[in-house]
Parts: structure tokens; sequence; C-alpha cells
């Protein structure tokens, strides 16, 4: 076996799922931290509903009339809408959010992009085997595994009662459907990710989507179709289906969490975007950060060894045009200085 075979071997020993009393302790843990993030957030609505609602209103008939015609486009008909519809909205956004990074992957170009390379000299540029073989299973699995799991999902979410005409909720509605959308990504990724890097699984089911120590935008999804499902698609499907959302709500909500996969594995750590150094470390180290938010990272304390190293002090929104990696430089090795 060789060197790091075993270090990948030691790590996935590491990352087994928790046992049931910390399992328990979580789950009153979960309580306590998403209950008073809850209770404050009902405690702030009051005095800042209004002016929400306000904004909300404003645009609200933009957005309604939008709906209205993107329903008429398919007929009126739910299912088309439902199963085709969503299909076509997520291709769309991987590849609107995708297109930059991987111009700037393949070509270089913009320049100006490489100075926030997280990894630098990592996939520049990308190979153009590995990046094809990538493009192939990512195809696969937007054009036939997601329409699939669509497809099964819609009659739960009709059934729920998930909507697909009629007026839009409230901006109050929205944002209480996001929080809990939040709330079940977390659980439901973080455990099944975490479960996926168990050593009994890890070989057959998630090795390949950690063929990229280095990430690019596009192996957000490059994964067998197993994992697309369980870790990928069911932990953000599953809160609009619980809160019965109206589908446009969904869609935002699809949009958003693909917006974010994508900068989390894009590579680059781009000024006012949501910072990719958590899950990037992620890929380079293996055994730590399995969650989306850090909530339950931190409570299992699987952010280990990510506390307290340079990455983490990187993982924010940087409102400067100077890249995090300059404000805040790799330590120095032992025996090395400055002027080396």
């Amino acid at each position: 076996m060789t060197t790091e075979a075993a270090d990948r071997s030691n790590n996935a020993e590491e990352s087994k799922p928790p046992g049931g009393g910390v399992l328990w302790e979580t789950l009153r843990s979960l309580l306590f931290i998403f209950g008073t993030a809850i209770l404050t957030t009902i405690a702030v609505k009051n005095s800042v509903n209004p002016y929400l609602e306000k904004i909300w209103g404003a645009s609200h008939d933009f957005w309604g009339s939008l709906w209205i015609s993107i329903y008429d486009m398919f007929g009126r008909n739910d299912f088309l809408v439902h199963v085709v519809g969503s299909t076509a909205h997520s291709i769309l956004c991987f590849v609107v959010f995708n297109a930059l990074f991987l111009v700037c992957d393949i070509t270089g170009h913009p320049s100006w992009l490489l100075k926030y390379k997280v990894q630098d000299g990592k996939n520049q540029p990308v190979d153009n085997k590995k990046l094809w073989s990538c493009i192939r299973t990512v195809a696969f699995n937007l054009g036939v595994v997601s329409p699939l799991f669509t497809l099964v999902f819609y009659k739960p979410a009709t059934y729920l009662g998930a909507y697909h005409k009629g007026n839009l909720p409230t901006f109050e509605r929205i944002l209480w459907e996001f929080l809990v959308f939040n709330i079940i990504e977390e659980i439901f990724f973080y455990y099944s990710h975490r479960i996926l890097h168990h050593p009994k699984f890890y070989a057959r089911f998630h090795k390949k989507h950690h063929e990229w120590t280095a990430p690019i935008g596009i192996t957000s999804v490059y994964c067998g179709p197993l994992e697309m499902v369980l870790s990928n698609l069911f932990p953000a499907a599953l809160g609009p289906l619980v809160m019965r959302s109206h589908i446009f709500v969904s869609w935002f909500w699809f949009g958003l969490v693909l917006f974010s996969t994508t900068l989390a594995h894009g590579g680059y750590h781009v000024p006012f975007l949501f910072s990719p150094e958590a899950h990037d470390y992620h890929h380079k180290v293996f055994n730590c950060l399995f969650g989306t938010l850090g909530v339950l990272d931190k409570l299992h304390k699987t952010d280990r060894p990510f506390a307290g190293s340079v990455n983490e002090k990187r993982h924010f929104i940087s409102f400067s045009l100077t890249p995090v990696k300059t404000i805040y430089p790799e330590p120095l090795k032992p025996g090395h200085s400055k002027a080396e």
C-alpha cells in the first residue's frame, strides 16, 4: 500500500459516523441552536419586516408576472413545470454559474481572476483528459439522474401540497422557508456526506468525487449516481417538500444551492462572494468539514484541523480586492525566513 493510500485509509477510519449517544447530544444541541435562531428571527421580525415587505412588495408584481409567463410557456401543465422546467432551470443555473470559472481554468483568462486562486499552481491549466471525464459525468448527473429524481419527487411533492399556480408567497414566508431549508440541508448533507467517508462506503461511492484534491466549479456534481441522489439532491429537495413550497420558491432555492456549491468547489476566493476556503480544505485534507453551514462540524469537532489554520482565517466574505491569501499569507516553515 502506498503512503497516500495508507493516509487515505487512516483518514477514512477517523471519519466514521458518530455513535448513538453523540447523535442524541447533537439533536439536543441542534434544537437549542436552531430554536434560538428561530426565536431571534421572531423577536426582530416586527421591527424589520415592514421594510422587507416594502422591498418585496415593490418587486412582487414583476416576479409574479414573470412566473405567470413561465407557467404559460409550459401550457399551465404542473407536471411539465415541475419535471421539465426544474431540470432546465438547474442546467441553466449550473452552466451560467460555472462559465467564467471554467473558461479561466482552461485558458488562464481573465488573468485578474487567477490572483484569487485558492490553491496556486493547481489546475492551471486544467488537464483536458481529466476535464472531459468530469464533463461526461456531470452531464449524466444533470441530464439523467436529476430529472429521474425530480420525476419520482413529483407525486410526493404535489400530494403534500407543493403548488405551481396562484399568488407567490409573502417575503416573510419565503424567509421562513429558506431558514428551514438551510437547517434541513445542513443536517442531511452532513450525515450523508460523513457516511460516504466511512471506510465501508468511501472507495465504492465517494472516492470519485475526491479525485479532485483541488476542485473546480463543475466538480460539485462530479460523483456517482447514488451520491448524487443521497448527498446532493435529497438534502436540497427535502426542505421544499416539507414546507410544501411554491415551485417558484423551490427554483430560487435550487439556484442558490447550485450557486453556493459552485463557489465552494470553484477554487477561487472572489471578493464579495461566498468563501470556498472550507470545502476546498476538505478536498485538500479529506477528513474534516463535512457540512454546509459548519454547525454540525463544530458540534462533532470535525472542523479540525481547519480550526486555527490560516485557511480558517481566510474563510470569510471578502470586501477587499486584495486576495485573502495576501492578507493572510501561509506561515513560514521552520528554518525559513522571509528573505528566502
